[in-house]
């Protein structure tokens, strides 16, 4: 066998060997596309005179430019009473494919205008009256998008301490009608100016009467947070945080969005201008970033916070040194970028934060229709720092195992409470194969943080928290993952002792005490070993329990003292949440890959083939870290309450690409060693063993209209290191639809396959060592999952009416 096609066939296996959860796919995994967000012209508070006739209603879903909306994206309406126990006061009416207020009594209700999945929407207070009514509302329109239903205010305009003030218009209907006033002791209010000022902190009102007793008293109730500082321009947002030293309690008072979202554009995308300003959309949307017009460039470079990664940076600091004496190849970056440092109480008000234009590619190409975003030199957001890469990280490495990722919302310290904030990375299209660069929506950072009513969205993961004790997620939204929805771990880890001396067994079944470097340093008895595991069949069951227990020593050898537990550091509950689209599971329990090969390089066979190969003036891999395995500590989650889990996807459609990155193919044809594609599902089956472990315990759901086949995985557990991490299910009732966890033992399945005899092709000939070679670079140790049974919410998305409701029983 020819040496350079041996060496192909040894590197297809690290494609998948990093994290071995499924399938790598070569086609284009589509999604829907879910509007943007609602348009309409109507204020915080309209008023509808009872009438025989109804009143109309007008509202718009907004597309991402480029995108349609995919399926049945029409808008649904609906009423409610603002107080329980009346009688209604309107109803929606549709005829002709329209929509219509007809009011029946008089009184205030709720108008919602949402897209059919329920997880778009929009509200508004409509004041149903018969002869006469007040309106109060603020001048600068609110989201109009809140789940809690307290409305906060800071008590400062400004980081330099100014003190706060709300503009109130005030609508008489009829204009004659005499109003009086009333307020809390916190406020001040200027009846002929329509203005009140803030005093103090707490909670607040201002009730506008009628003199004459025509029409229904009006009440405008808020909280005042002590400390807290309004925000409505960027510039108040970048003070408030990144320019902070200590940072500030921040109080939303306006949406931060796109260029596209929060401009007019003209026909090839830039800003329509008014006297050289960009057209608003709205005057209470802000854009996220600072932007030329004349240049069409931004400046994040000079606005962003950074700071050195949290995880593990052995592979970085060995590729910096061997770099740094190697004029041929340049260093890598330690550095996480962050798009806000939030260091202090975030109220969001139910207003948007989309760093689109922080985070997505600024350029594009265009494959059989597809848009697939392509990255600029003036990108700062480039996809995550590397925790291991075989080859030249910044040139084509034939792989790279991804570390910490760049953030959107970086919340960094103890006991902060983040509240009801719509925070994407960005608007992606119709793939989520568009998210691989654009960073973590939202990661934590100490202790006792608080994530709540807030919906999340839209990033490669969407939520990290590591080392964090005591993070509670309660009552939020988790969307549109390209990896997973929440991916936890610690940064602690115990590196390997080399020097320490372990039993391990050779093939004869005789016991060998020897130190651990030394067992599986190139050459030695444990490099043999595993040697002999990938290039050997175990051709009696005998041959099999014997090289079953020298590889099980080799691995509790690097496992070491964590055999006997190693307390917590990290821990989190989930309450009452939901998640929903994920590319391969809605959480992630980490762990470190703890192998042969990452601590000592063994087994040799792989890095001898490495020797002969190069491109242009460099070698293929010109450098091979040693000791970057590690045990790492586990962490604790508990998922509580009315968690759901609406993440169904094909069993053909879980997407690993979004956890490595890969070049072999391209390499290889480069170097004329192959021009064919590998289908991974063949040659690392975890999908496929996956899928049937998971038809067994009944948690494959075929749906009966197209008969394809579903599975909704909340929890996937990192195997090839020992994973201690520890997940607790304590749902309501109704919503305890878990199976038992799946376990996958690759170990076991690999020493069961039979190499191909004869002149069979090379790649059947071959399958059985790029099988097993996978777990030498991982770990032995076996990954679990947790799945759903029985189609529970098959079919069904979560409505973020159903999180104002879990809200308001909070607050009662």
């Amino acid at each position: 066998m020819k040496k350079k096609n041996l060496i192909i066939l040894l590197l297809f296996p690290f494609i998948i060997s990093v994290f071995c959860i499924a399938t790598i796919n070569t086609t284009y995994n589509m999604i829907d596309v879910d509007i943007s967000f609602i348009e309409w012209s109507y204020k915080d508070m309209e008023a509808f005179e009872i009438s025989d006739s109804a009143y109309k209603l007008s509202a718009t879903g907004v597309n991402q430019r480029y995108y349609k909306v995919s399926g049945n994206e029409g808008l649904v309406w609906s009423v409610e009473n603002k107080n329980e126990g009346e009688e209604p006061h309107a109803e929606i009416v549709s005829q002709s494919g329209n929509h219509y207020l007809k009011t029946l009594s008089a009184g205030e209700v709720t108008v919602t205008c949402s897209n059919e999945k329920g997880n778009v929407y929009r509200s508004m207070t409509a004041v149903i009256y018969k002869d006469a009514a007040i309106m109060l509302y603020p001048t600068l329109g609110s989201s109009q998008n809140n789940i809690d239903s307290v409305v906060y205010y800071g008590e400062y305009d400004s980081t330099y301490g100014n003190a706060a003030s709300i503009d109130m218009t005030v609508v008489r209907l009829p204009s004659a009608l005499k109003i009086k006033s009333e307020c809390s002791d916190n406020i001040s209010y200027d009846e002929s100016t329509g203005k009140i000022d803030i005093i103090g902190t707490g909670d607040a009102f201002l009730t506008l009467s009628d003199e004459d007793g025509i029409a229904a008293p009006v009440t405008y109730r808020f909280n005042i947070v002590e400390d807290g500082v309004n925000i409505y321009t960027y510039e108040d947002l970048l003070n408030a945080t990144n320019r902070s030293e200590s940072g500030e309690i921040v109080v939303l008072r306006k949406h931060f969005e796109s260029l596209e979202n929060a401009y007019v554009l003209s026909s090839d995308g830039t800003p329509v201008t008014v006297k050289g300003n960009p057209k608003k959309k709205s005057e209470n949307t802000e854009l996220f970033g600072t932007y030329d017009v004349k240049t069409n460039k931004y400046s994040f470079a000079d606005e962003i916070y950074s700071f050195k990664t949290t995880y593990n940076t052995s592979f970085i600091e060995q590729w910096n040194e061997f770099a740094g004496s190697n004029k041929k190849y340049s260093g890598i970056p330690d550095q996480v970028k962050v798009g806000l440092r939030v260091q202090k109480d975030f109220y969001g008000n139910g207003f948007t934060i989309n760093m689109h234009n922080l985070t997505y590619p600024y350029a594009y190409s265009e494959v059989n229709s597809v848009r697939i975003p392509q990255l600029t030199a003036d990108n700062l957001f480039r996809g995550p720092l590397k925790l291991y890469s075989l080859g030249d990280p910044n040139n084509k490495p034939l792989v790279s195992i991804y570390g910490q990722d760049n953030i959107g919302m970086y919340v960094d310290g103890d006991g902060i409470t983040v509240n009801d904030v719509n925070l994407k990375s960005c608007d992606f299209g119709d793939r989520m194969a568009n998210l691989d660069t654009v960073g973590t929506v939202l990661e934590v950072y100490g202790n006792n943080i608080t994530i709540k009513n807030s919906r999340i969205a839209n990033g490669k993961n969407v939520m990290r928290s590591f080392s964090s004790e005591n993070l509670l997620i309660a009552n939020c939204m988790l969307s549109n993952a390209r990896n997973f929805h929440i991916l936890t771990g610690a940064n602690e880890y115990i590196p390997i002792d080399e020097e320490a001396v372990a039993t391990f067994y050779t093939l004869d079944g005789e016991a060998q005490e020897a130190a651990i470097g030394a067992f599986l340093a190139p050459g030695a008895d444990g490099d043999k070993i595993i040697n002999g595991f990938l290039q050997k069949d175990c051709k009696t069951e005998e041959d099999k329990e014997k090289m079953r227990k020298a590889l099980t020593a080799i691995q509790e050898a690097l496992n070491g003292v964590a055999e006997e537990g190693l307390p917590y550091k990290g821990s989190a509950t989930i309450e009452d949440s939901y998640f929903y689209r994920s590319g391969i599971a809605s959480i992630g329990m980490e762990t470190m890959f703890n192998s042969p090969f990452f601590e000592t390089a063994s087994p040799s066979l792989i890095t001898d083939m490495f020797a002969d190969f190069s491109t242009s003036d460099k070698t293929l891999v010109p450098f091979v870290a040693k000791g970057v395995s590690g045990i790492s500590y586990p962490v604790e989650l508990k998922i509580v309450g009315k968690t759901r889990f609406y993440d169904y996807k094909t069993t053909d459609g879980i997407e690993i690409e979004g956890l490595i990155e890969e070049n072999i193919t391209e390499i290889a044809r480069s170097l004329n060693l192959y021009d064919g594609n590998v289908d991974i599902d063949t040659i690392f089956p975890m999908c496929s063993v996956l899928v049937q472990n998971a038809r067994a315990q009944k948690s494959v759901y075929r749906d009966p209209e197209t008969g394809k086949e579903y599975v909704n995985i909340p929890v996937a557990y990192y195997g090839g290191g020992l994973n201690l991490s520890t997940v607790t299910i304590n749902v309501d009732k109704e919503e305890s639809h878990f199976g038992n966890n799946l376990e996958i033992n690759l170990m076991d399945r690999y020493l069961n396959i039979k190499s191909s005899s004869g002149s069979d092709d090379l790649l059947q000939t071959m399958k059985g060592l790029i099988l097993k070679t996978v777990t030498s670079v991982t770990g032995f140790e076996p990954f679990k999952f947790t799945l759903v049974q029985q189609g529970y919410l098959f079919g069904e998305t979560p409505n973020v009416k159903d999180l104002i409701a879990n809200a308001k029983e909070n607050i009662t």
